[in-house]
């Protein structure tokens, strides 16, 4: 029985799958990393309870997770081609999920600049001017 090259590229399943399970382990814990280290470089106040957080820019996390995520993608590719298909799934899986996640993150309900848009003022009543609700000669104006 010859085996073809292709097959011989292939890793074996088990290989395969204890592979896939590992760098999800790295993944997450890269992840993790990377978000903290995000919050500390956008001077997130981690352990100070009296600190106003909604100041802490969303971006640098972002763009943390998703280089991140884009190293993920990368390592799919090289999985891909050394034949790890279930690795490959796994790592492409994860990496579109930290990518899009970060720019989902990002953008879902903050303006421009990072911080959620200022409530719109509400109904206050009738702007009346009559001083005791009469007749046309007690309003202002008329």
């Amino acid at each position: 029985m010859t085996s073809s090259p292709e097959s011989a590229r292939r890793l074996s399943p088990f290989a395969d799958v204890a592979l896939a399970v590992t760098l999800l382990v790295v993944d997450a814990v890269a992840a993790v990393v990377a978000l903290v280290s995000g919050l500390n470089a956008a001077g997130y106040p981690f352990f100070d309870t009296g600190a106003d957080r909604e100041a802490v820019s969303v971006v640098e996390p972002v763009v943390y997770v998703s280089v991140v995520g884009a190293l993920v993608l990368a390592s799919a590719l090289v999985s891909y081609r050394g034949g790890a298909l279930v690795t490959t799934c796994a790592q492409t899986f994860v990496g579109l999920a930290l990518v899009l996640g970060a720019v989902i993150g990002l953008t879902a309900g903050h303006g421009g600049d990072g911080r959620p848009p200022a409530p719109s003022p509400g109904y206050s009543g009738p702007q009346s001017q009559c001083r005791s609700g009469g007749d046309n000669s007690e309003c202002l104006g008329s």
